[in-house]
């Protein structure tokens, strides 16, 4: 017999949460669930990093990531953020603004009791936060039996339902300005170009790297999400010859000189996502100025700035697929527009998966509801079932884009085929719309029955297809 060491392994799931917009797809991967239903593990991990220069919407990104996610677990289990903010300019208004597109937040009145709760530097130094965020993370994991919620993954040690603690979450913004109070101090007690400050970024560099190192293994215990933004700048090299050195490249896919300031490189290794946000420029049609996207017939006015493309490449991806770019729209007053970034996918790769003219078309999995794009914005809002074909079409084409090396080649098919076979087969096409694809706590006791993209793909095969659990009812 074997002798092996008396290890504990650790965990075999890592739930990702699913948050829509395009983000799903590329970082995560397909599991089995308890009634033989497809679970996307994939949106948001446990730790992310978004960086960027100035005015390239890293902060909305990143509160678009955490609301998507608190989103999913509210209605099923209590859940709570806490945004600590270094540069002290968040504004409670503006967040609240942002809470508005998604209901289930908009009608907890999140901010009144505290589940989306503000604070900054000027009532915590970092270190204080941390303590604070420690005790409680403490407390959670000490009152784990009490709070365990099912997810629909398989616990492979039991054969049963994976469960897990509800997710809760953190932001620091920006884990540049991240300032602990002994550095604070050697501030106050040392003027400008004083010997006595020649460690200040030493020693808060050190603090900076505690932080990021110790918060994985503390955070993971307790199921509690954090996402970090920093600052991108320049790397400044010190000639030592007649030409400079040429700056060290940290990853494969940032740019040459790029680097991200007051960050140790540890932010880069021990993200689950790690994006790069760049190129926001705005949505306008070049010939009039007017938006890409009207939100109705009177939003037509010239040089409208409101709607931005932003564009998100993966510096490291733990889960998924390492280097891709994905192309998020973001409006500047309601934020991310997670079906029309969807939306605008489609549109950008030759209309894929709609049929029609250029004036007029129709998504081929739903073909009674013509859109345009003049229209497209405002009938989104108001049809929930465009709103859930356009996210079924775009993870159909991410699915042949980013995964045709790990699907069975005959289980990828285009829409239009997908269509007709489904509804060959006696589906009702209205019925499977009325579903959702992304995953919560609970998952087969929501209200709303759960029919993932790649089930739907399962469901055509001409042996044994997939048949959802709820269908029956």
């Amino acid at each position: 017999m074997q002798i092996r060491p008396s290890f504990v392994s650790a965990p075999k799931i890592k739930p990702m949460i699913n948050i829509g917009a395009c983000l799903d797809i590329p970082t995560g991967h397909w599991l089995l669930g308890k009634y033989n239903e497809s679970i996307l593990n994939g949106g948001l991990g446990l730790l992310t990093g978004i960086a960027a220069i100035g005015n390239n919407f890293k902060t909305t990104l990143m509160d678009y990531m955490l609301l998507s996610a608190m989103e999913k677990i509210i209605t099923v289990a209590p859940t709570s953020a806490v945004t600590y903010d270094t540069e002290i300019n968040r504004h409670l208004p503006r967040m609240m603004k942002l809470t508005e597109q998604f209901p289930n937040l908009s009608a907890h009145n999140i901010f009144d009791d505290d589940t989306w709760l503000l604070t900054d530097a000027t009532r915590y130094f970092a270190n204080e936060m941390y303590e604070i965020l420690k005790q409680y993370l403490k407390d959670k994991i000490a009152n784990e039996p009490k709070t365990l919620y099912e997810t629909p993954f398989i616990d492979p040690d039991t054969g049963d339902f994976f469960k897990m603690m509800p997710p809760t979450f953190l932001e620091v913004d920006s884990f540049s300005a991240f300032e602990t109070e002994d550095v604070a101090k050697i501030k106050d007690d040392n003027e400008l170009g004083e010997s006595g400050g020649n460690t200040i970024h030493m020693r808060q560099g050190l603090a900076k790297m505690r932080f990021v190192t110790d918060i994985p293994k503390i955070a993971a215990r307790a199921n509690h999400y954090v996402l970090l933004t920093a600052h991108i700048g320049k790397t400044v090299q010190i000639a030592s010859g007649p030409f400079p050195t040429p700056p060290e490249k940290k990853l494969n896919y940032l740019k040459h000189g790029d680097k991200l300031k007051g960050v140790s490189d540890a932010f880069f290794f021990l993200m689950s996502n790690c994006w790069h946000s760049f190129n926001a420029s705005p949505l306008i049609v070049q010939k009039t100025k007017e938006p890409e996207y009207p939100a109705n017939s009177d939003d037509n006015i010239s040089d409208d700035v409101d709607l931005n493309t932003v564009s998100l490449r993966q510096l490291r991806g733990k889960a998924g697929m390492t280097g891709i770019v994905i192309e998020v729209v973001v409006s500047q007053s309601l934020g991310v527009m997670p079906t029309l970034t969807e939306f605008h996918y489609l549109r950008k790769n030759e209309r894929y998966g709609m049929s029609g003219s250029l004036q007029s078309y129709a998504l081929d999995i739903l073909p009674d509801v013509k859109v345009s794009r003049p229209t497209i914005r405002a009938k989104i809002d108001e049809n929930p079932r465009l709103r859930r074909a356009i996210n079924i079409t775009s993870e159909i084409l991410q699915m042949h884009r980013y995964m045709r090396q790990t699907m069975d080649p005959e289980l990828l098919c285009d829409p239009k085929t997908l269509f007709n076979d489904l509804s060959n087969m006696g589906w009702n096409m209205d019925m499977l719309l009325d579903t959702r694809g992304w995953w919560t706590l609970n998952n087969d006791k929501h209200p709303i029955p759960y029919l993932s993209s790649m089930d739907l793909l399962r469901m055509r095969q001409k042996e044994n297809p997939y048949k959802p659990y709820w269908a029956d009812k």
